[in-house]
């Protein structure tokens, strides 16, 4: 099966389980605490299941990777064609009837992302990317935005987050979050980080940034991303495929200056 089957199929799947999830919209059905500001719905679940469904039927003998899969089940790292799955990325928004929240599906072929979809159904848009391809908002091509490099740029900027739900990554995203909005024109909190980082790619923010996000919340959105042209790092400027949580994603004039104010409260973080 090549990338632009495989990416048909995660574009359908994606579609299905979210108009499941819009149906579901402020019914979540109930509601298990994973930890504090972490919950998972039963909604959440039937539009999983529907994805996983559809994926066994279509591509039999893939291995999946779901974020809300039984904990004592092995995580399958080593297959060769490892779909990624988050059936509803933005869970307290989705659970509190806030709409905003997408369905993210990525597929990795031997250790390399190669298809990424994150569809919005409260909004219709279906953002989707295949290696070696532009990158596309309903198949219309996307691209970050191309502004100049300097301060004066930074100062204009829009940027976005999300927080860790807990403990010290939390402290430190606040303290990050209070520099930035010292120097940027707009910071918001999404309450979902695969729509943050895909709305770098369509060009509505220069950059996007977290400290504490999954594989399932971002494998897609940077499959997106980088067909979009944006430059993608960990929270101190290394290789986004070995982060630990952390994740700056922004157009390339951007990323310099996000970067600066991460590393720079990290590092403090890190002082005794």
């Amino acid at each position: 099966m090549d990338d632009g089957q495989s990416l048909d199929i995660a574009t359908r799947a994606a579609f299905r389980a979210g108009r499941l999830a819009l149906a579901r919209t402020g019914n979540p059905g109930y509601l298990q605490w994973k930890g504090h500001r972490d919950v998972v719905s039963g909604a959440s679940l039937e539009v999983q299941d529907a994805i996983v469904s559809m994926l066994q039927n279509e591509c039999a003998g893939d291995a999946i990777l779901v974020e809300e899969g039984p904990e004592d089940d092995p995580l399958p790292v080593g297959a060769e064609r490892l779909w990624i799955v988050d059936p509803i990325c933005g869970s307290l928004n989705f659970v509190q009837g806030i709409p905003f929240f997408a369905v993210s599906i990525a597929l990795r072929v031997e250790g390399q992302l190669r298809v990424g979809v994150v569809y919005d159904p409260t909004r219709d848009e279906t953002f989707a990317a295949r290696f070696g391809e532009p990158a596309t908002l309903n198949n219309r091509p996307i691209t970050v935005l191309n502004t100049a490099l300097g301060p004066e740029f930074w100062e204009q900027a829009w940027v976005a987050t999300d927080f860790p739900h807990s403990g010290p990554r939390r402290e430190e995203a606040l303290r990050v979050f209070n520099l930035f909005s010292k120097e940027v024109l707009a910071q918001n909190v999404m309450g979902s980080p695969a729509l943050g980082m895909c709305y770098v790619a369509a060009g509505r923010l220069h950059a996007y940034w977290t400290l504490d996000a999954k594989p399932w919340d971002v494998a897609a959105a940077c499959v997106i991303l980088a067909q979009a042209g944006a430059q993608i790092t960990d929270a101190e400027g290394g290789p986004w495929v070995h982060s630990d949580g952390g994740y700056l994603a922004a157009n390339p004039a951007s990323h310099q200056w996000a970067l600066r104010g991460l590393k720079f409260v990290v590092e403090q973080s890190r002082q005794p």
